[in-house]
């Protein structure tokens, strides 16, 4: 690919982002790197020398080159609040939590190995070079340290943006809105970054994907409406999940089981992860979920760094045996993979021999969580599975009917469970639908809706799915994850389903199309996530794909090994139809020498032969033999 001129001393190199030159004699600076490719085309333009990079944040797409540039000679500036995802990066992938993780900022697109800084960029400083002054400006919402570089470039005053936003009024991804657990808070930070970029009267802003931004004050006016639609969906935070924070006096104390039927009981609405208990009537129990009795375990709040992975503790058990008759807790069925509904499985396996039956994609990921720990919430002891159901299969316990479906809403990992009981179609709904106040246009009640976590693997037709679920089940109750019981109706259901048709709308018209490959983060995903090995064996890796380009595409993977690893064969390729999954395997060779350090393996992956980048990742480490 040549050199795009922009103006007599700006080029542009497209690589997995957007390269920007900025020339001075036979020197120049560079706006991010790429992949480095960009150093093979300077000696076109008379370059001889890359004096520095300057970069907008430090996501692997951005600066995956740096290390060759910098060889070169070139100096690195980084944004001020990134500088340890450069030069400490190696320390992050250390302390980086897998387990009880309900952080979903996007720090794990960051490189693998330190890059040494020269200068940071610090917010609304200026760095100066030559005959170039750029001032930096706070862009917080893809990342929270990302910068703006505000410069006048051949008599033109111009923005060097990241990826703040792209051309026509979009966001590049939704999915980095999303910093803590299923709140999309990115949106008030980028509307903030957005109206200070206005403020600047920038002719042209130049963003690091997509083309160059000419209308730059209508487009911005554009995007302010589509996350101003985003708000409406609900407190920029599309969970729920900040409905179920209750008062110490609600939960201080172990709560009650109460009937909600005569064989089925709950533990009312002030644990953390509701479970629910069908009795036989003659001494047996089954359990929808087992997992978290109060909020406080989950660890979500200023404590959240300072544990590895959820504590379980034993809750509700001496109440089922001492006022129930309940001699055996016989099965346990999962709604979805999350940890606060699925801790206490292996308690109950390992105490009362209790038998797990999963839907199959959720037990794929119990039963492995090693391999999933890149999904955030994973539970980190992997769960015996002993029947695993397929979508839409009919099952039977001690007299009542059930019927299973896949409902991939709050996670890509998810069933809803009918069950006919006491004359009633009772719906365990797990993580779905919850009652919620948006606080937004014109609703001020409570209404019906779709819980979504973007880093739970989602995509836009999940949603309307659990939609067509709940229509086809018809249920009278909805038992959810979290917080009362619902009541269902015709009107609730139809109120849950213009909710999803909202929310669809407000999230496809806030990227580019095809929308699903802006929203989706594990379209490409790389397994196991969490790999220990013994020096020199073989591993193997298998990157799974799936094609939302709504076109048919050949998908190539490359694995990029990570210090001392080495890698057999080169890049695989799968052709894909739209819509189509697939996988491309790998195999790669442990160091010789024991390493308990994680080191970041990456996998390249080209569309159509068109490198996206080192977009997927895996932790790995070696014992000793």
């Amino acid at each position: 690919m040549s050199l795009i001129k922009h103006s007599e001393n700006l080029f542009e190199f497209r690589d997995t982002c957007n390269v920007y030159i900025l020339k001075s004699g036979a020197e120049c600076l560079l706006i991010d790197t790429g992949s480095g490719a960009v150093m093979q085309h300077l000696p076109g333009i008379g370059i001889e020398r890359v004096a520095w990079v300057l970069h907008t944040h430090h996501h692997r797409d951005q600066c995956w080159g740096t290390s060759v540039v910098q060889k070169a000679g070139a100096k690195i500036a980084v944004p001020e609040y990134e500088r340890h995802l450069f030069d400490n990066v190696e320390a992050y992938w250390q302390a980086k939590r897998i387990y009880g993780n309900y952080n979903d900022t996007n720090t794990f697109f960051s490189l693998g190995t330190n890059v040494p800084v020269d200068a940071i960029l610090e917010d609304y400083a200026t760095f100066v070079w030559k005959e170039y002054e750029f001032r930096v400006l706070p862009a917080k919402g893809h990342t929270y340290g990302m910068v703006s570089l505000i410069a006048e470039v051949d008599g033109r005053k111009v923005a060097f943006t990241g990826d703040l936003m792209t051309s026509g009024g979009k966001l590049y991804q939704l999915h980095a809105m999303e910093y803590s657990y299923g709140s999309l808070v990115g949106v008030e930070f980028t509307m903030q970054s957005i109206l200070a970029l206005k403020r600047e009267n920038v002719a042209t802003a130049y963003p690091s994907h997509g083309t160059p931004i000419r209308e730059v004050a209508g487009d911005i006016r554009k995007l302010e409406s589509r996350l101003e639609a985003l708000a409406d969906l609900g407190r920029l935070s599309t969970s729920g999940f900040s409905s179920i924070f209750f008062k110490d006096w609600q939960t201080i104390r172990e709560s009650k089981l109460q009937p909600i039927t005569q064989h089925l009981l709950w533990a009312g609405p002030y644990t953390c992860s509701n479970f629910y208990v069908v009795l036989s009537g003659s001494g047996h129990a089954m359990l929808i979920d087992y997992g978290l009795t109060s909020l406080a375990h989950l660890h979500i709040s200023n404590d959240h760094g300072s544990y590895q992975a959820l504590r379980f503790v034993q809750h509700h058990l001496e109440q089922l045996r001492d006022d129930y008759g309940v001699r055996e807790i016989e099965l346990v069925i999962p709604t979805h993979i999350h940890d606060d509904h699925v801790c206490g499985i292996p308690f109950l396996q390992r105490h009362f021999g209790t038998q797990c039956w999963a839907l199959d994609c959720v037990a794929e990921v119990i039963t492995a969580p090693d391999a999933w720990a890149s999904t955030p919430c994973c539970f980190h002891r992997p769960i015996q599975v002993q029947r695993t159901l397929r979508d839409g299969e009919e099952f039977h316990w001690r007299g009542f009917d059930f019927e299973i479906h896949h409902a991939p809403g709050q996670t890509e990992y998810h069933a809803m469970i009918l069950g006919e009981i006491d004359g009633k179609r009772i719906v365990f709904g797990g993580d779905n639908l919850f009652l919620f106040n948006p606080q937004a246009g014109e609703i001020d009640r409570d209404i019906a809706i779709q819980s979504t976590v973007m880093r739970n693997s989602f995509q836009l037709d999940m949603h309307r799915r659990c939609a067509n679920v709940m229509r086809v089940m018809k249920p009278d109750l909805l038992c959810p994850g979290h917080g009362e019981l619902i009541p269902m109706t015709q009107s609730r259901v139809a109120e849950y389903t213009d909710y999803i048709d909202r929310k669809e709308t407000a999230f496809r018209e806030v990227v580019n199309e095809p929308a699903n490959h802006f929203i989706d983060l594990f379209w490409a995903r790389m397994l196991p996530y969490l790999l220990e090995a013994r020096p020199n064996s073989e591993v193997a890796y298998a990157v799974k794909i799936r094609n939302n380009l709504e076109r048919s595409a050949v998908f190539s993977a490359r694995l990029l090994p990570a210090f001392g690893w080495t890698s057999h064969g080169g890049l695989e390729s799968i052709p894909l139809e739209p819509g189509e999954r697939g996988e491309i395997l790998f195999s790669a060779i442990a160091p010789s020498r024991a390493d308990p350090r994680r080191r970041l393996m990456t996998a390249e992956i080209l569309i159509d032969g068109v490198s996206q980048g080192p977009i997927c990742e895996a932790l790995a480490w070696t014992s000793p033999d």
